[in-house]
């Protein structure tokens, strides 16, 4: 195994010179006695100093395959030679060891090379003293990458008729996507528009006669792709521009970069989430809220940054920031109820910061049941990912806030049935995400198998969940029937 070790002492250690001293000293000795000399360069008899802590420490993370470091802390200086002795990963992984003067207890590994996806890796240390016991120990450390394909599925939705499925696909390292259907009954699949906004949505209109969706325009002036409000029929054959890039650009003040959209209930509105591009001292990303007409008219901003759901009489739930953490990478949302139509001020409702690291919502058919997912950015010691780690139940009527889901373990994407009684969710607490039901306060596995689940959503009947699985290989549209636990892919096969 190839390794370097970059550290910068000032002065050698005494260990170092005593053994520089014993080479000088047996210098004339014979080849036989050199060699002994050179294998006893690194005495591993001497035990390395108790950790204090390892990084990333957190059992439940997906380790990016670049940008990750591993950082051990000891309780005392530690000698970079020794250090790199007994250090080793399976499977095999070329790294480098950096230690600086002003932190020698640190030592941070460097893997030199991308990690394998969706693999297993251990990194092992030889001859660590327990502090406790005194013994001499070797310790072992499992994570697990992150799985990556050459396309990646998000987005899923039933039209309300349940008989097609729309979702977006991103190819590998590409700033835009597609937006896809597919038939439930024969899982045929058709390309319905490109170049949609990443991340991105796209949302049926309620009599499913139209798709609503982003799409990534260049501008010859700013020489870069801006985000316009578009619609394509059902059947992907005419695309028409609602709300074009110089309307949204008349109204954001630096300019938009992408948009997120929502048809009312009664179709008449549209509300947007536009992404500025820049980002605010009081939050992730500097976003607004705006809402126009369904043909494009009467645009203008609104009150709020992140869009929950509409309610009833056109009114929006909607996120507006509180507090930032940004030390902490954190941030805190408070929760408003608006009127699109200007007629009644907007109202509080919970309290001040209630909210915290909004992920995504899901919102029951009586808009009475909301459920939303927290994130947590976890130190990859390179830098941060960002992942689901809790859920949150908000019931409307009430304006009573709770935490639900497991216990341990991180959870993400919950989708409530749309009679707002049941809700689904994709969890990982050994290793790979699963997906849960809670309905009546029990909690319920769904899947089971080293693949991983994600994305959930409901069918309007109620019985059947799409979702995208890794159990082919790549990621695909797989269906739950509950009622029968039988599972089905959809997407990605040749019929």
């Amino acid at each position: 195994m190839s390794r370097k070790i970059h550290y910068f002492y000032q002065n050698l250690n005494k260990f170092t010179i005593i053994v520089f001293l014993i080479i000088l000293f047996v210098g004339g000795c014979s080849d036989i006695g050199k060699q002994e000399i050179k294998n006893l360069s690194i005495d591993l008899t001497v035990p390395l100093p108790s950790l204090d802590r390892v990084l990333p420490n957190d059992p439940y993370l997906f380790l990016p395959l670049e940008d990750v470091g591993f950082k051990l802390t000891f309780i005392q200086d530690v000698d970079p030679d020794m250090v790199e002795q007994a250090i080793s990963f399976t499977p095999e992984v070329n790294f480098i060891i950096e230690i600086s003067n002003r932190h020698p207890k640190e030592v941070y590994l460097q893997p030199q090379e991308k990690l394998q996806a969706d693999t297993g890796y251990t990194l092992q240390i030889k001859g660590v003293q327990n502090d406790s016991t005194g013994k001499i120990e070797t310790l072992k450390f499992t994570y697990r990458t992150e799985f990556q394909d050459d396309k990646q599925i998000t987005d899923i939705q039933w039209s309300n008729d349940g008989e097609e499925i729309i979702y977006l696909v991103r190819s590998k390292e590409s700033n835009t996507t597609e937006l896809w259907k597919v038939n439930f009954e024969d899982g045929n699949e058709q390309l319905l528009a490109t170049g949609l906004g990443w991340p991105g949505r796209a949302n049926w209109a309620p009599d499913d006669s139209t798709i609503l969706f982003t799409k990534m325009v260049f501008d010859s002036d700013k020489r870069l792709a801006v985000p316009e409000v578009r619609t394509v029929d059902r059947q992907g054959r005419e695309e028409k521009v609602i709300v074009s890039a110089a309307e949204l650009a008349g109204i954001a003040p630096f300019g938009p970069t992408n948009l997120y959209s929502w048809w009312s209930p009664d179709r008449k509105k549209i509300a947007m989430q536009i992404d500025m591009g820049r980002e605010d001292s009081h939050s992730d990303m500097y976003r607004s809220m705006a809402v126009a007409d369904s043909d494009g008219r009467n645009l203008r901003l609104i009150e709020g940054q992140l869009f929950l759901g509409w309610q009833k009489d056109n009114r929006l739930m909607v996120l507006k920031t509180y507090q930032s953490y940004n030390g902490n990478r954190a941030y805190r949302y408070d929760l408003f109820v608006i009127n699109v139509d200007g007629k009644e001020l907007s109202r509080l409702l919970l309290g001040e910061g209630q909210i915290f690291n909004f992920d995504q919502a899901s919102q029951s058919f009586d808009f009475n049941t909301l459920v939303f997912g927290q994130w947590e950015s976890i130190s990859t010691v390179n830098g941060f990912k960002n992942e689901g780690t809790g859920l949150l139940l908000y019931n409307v009527s009430q304006n009573l806030l709770a935490p639900f889901g497991l216990e341990n373990g991180y959870q993400k994407h919950p989708a409530v049935s749309p009679d707002g009684k049941k809700i689904v969710f994709a969890a990982n607490k050994d290793g790979n995400w699963n997906l849960y039901l809670q309905e009546n306060g029990i909690t319920t596995q769904l899947t089971r198998n080293p693949a991983h689940e994600i994305y959930p959503v409901w069918s309007p009947n109620e019985d059947i969940l799409a979702f995208v699985s890794t159990q082919s290989g790549t990621e695909q549209i797989w269906v739950l029937e509950l009622s029968s636990g039988k599972i089905e892919q959809l997407t990605g096969l040749d019929r």
